[in-house]
């Protein structure tokens, strides 16, 4: 028979092990108050508030409710529920270098990107700029592509453009506006006006610049439309080449002074004008409305120089490679380009 124990033992024991493993036990001299704890561990340091740096160096216990630490100047954080910044009096700025987050710390809080050098070189070249000199660091070579299609980049041959074809005009704080206007108006002549490089053999009258009247939009259409019957098909280069053709005829005196006169000349002539199409009989519908802005954007390009083929350079013949003219023995031919070859005449005009 066993012995009967007695059934508040166990539950003694529980509260024995409980008291002594969370530290209930613990005697009442090893603990303090909560608000004693912080202020023994409590040591000055730096707060940061939106807009300065506040310094706290009260030692204060607000373990009890509604106690406040004193801070420097006129600022307070009280804690009743949670610590509130209640603003007074502006505090004097104090120099905060060093500070990050408000924790003092031994290296100064900003870096500098720049060294001193550099720095007074960027202020230098800023100084430069604002001053109204840019444009002695401008660099014809910037101009280059200015304006020009995507499709014509890779036959640009000039950095600048003629002045008169605002469509190549940069619009950049480094030219005059006015310039363009000069030239039509009659400033001084030629200047800013494209010349193409006279090389020799060349003819003298590939040194003049072209008749103002070129860049109308009349004249700019017969181009494209030139361009476009005449060498559609034909690769970019190829339809540059033809265009580069109507503009030496339009330089050359012994042709028509305009570029509508070069491309229409005796089209009453059946199937005997200078270019084909213009005299076939065949109605010049334009069906093709991508080929044509293409057209559109090689004739102004050609017209204002950013476009000129040295090896095409003062010829003002082509025929196509699946036909042999009787004229071609009498003139210098210079290059074949796509399906045309090009030709120079020998005099200057007709041979």
């Amino acid at each position: 028979m066993r012995t009967a124990v007695c059934p508040k033992l166990p539950a003694l024991a529980l509260f024995l092990v409980s008291w002594i493993a969370f530290g209930f036990a613990s005697p009442p001299h090893l603990y303090k108050s909560r608000g004693t704890q912080m202020e023994a561990t409590l040591e000055p340091r730096t707060t940061q508030n939106a807009d300065r740096f506040a310094f706290l160096v009260g030692r204060e216990d607000y373990g009890k409710k509604g106690a406040r630490i004193k801070l420097r100047g006129a600022h307070e954080i009280g804690s009743v529920t949670s610590a509130v910044l209640t603003k007074t009096s502006r505090l004097p700025r104090r120099n905060t270098a060093g500070l990050s987050a408000g924790i003092s710390i031994a290296q100064p809080g900003f870096v500098p990107l720049l060294s001193a050098s550099e720095f007074g070189e960027l202020r230098q070249s800023f100084e430069y700029f604002t001053k109204g000199d840019a444009s002695a660091r401008h660099k014809p070579e910037d101009d280059r592509l200015a304006g020009v299609p995507p499709v014509l980049a890779a036959l640009v041959t000039n950095d600048s453009a003629d002045v008169l074809a605002t469509a190549y005009a940069p619009t950049d704080a480094y030219h005059a506006p006015e310039g363009a206007f000069d030239a039509v108006l009659g400033g001084e002549a030629d200047i800013g006006r494209f010349v193409p490089p006279v090389e020799e053999g060349d003819h003298d009258w590939m040194s003049q610049p072209l008749p103002v009247s070129v860049f109308s939009a009349t004249e700019q259409k017969c181009l494209a439309t030139g361009i476009y019957f005449e060498a559609r098909g034909e690769e970019v280069k190829g339809q540059a080449a033809v265009a580069q053709v109507i503009l030496n005829r339009v330089r050359n005196p012994k042709y028509p002074g305009s570029i509508c006169g070069v491309v229409y000349q005796n089209k009453s002539w059946f199937n005997r004008c200078q270019f084909s199409f213009a005299c076939d009989g065949v109605a010049d519908l334009i069906v093709d409305r991508r080929a044509f802005r293409l057209a559109k954007d090689v004739a102004m390009a050609v017209s204002a120089g950013k476009i000129f083929l040295a090896e095409v350079a003062s010829s003002t013949h082509y025929n196509a490679t699946y036909v042999n003219p009787s004229w071609a023995r009498s003139m210098q031919r210079m290059t074949q380009i796509g399906s045309h070859i090009f030709y120079r005449t020998i005099g200057g005009g007709w041979s």
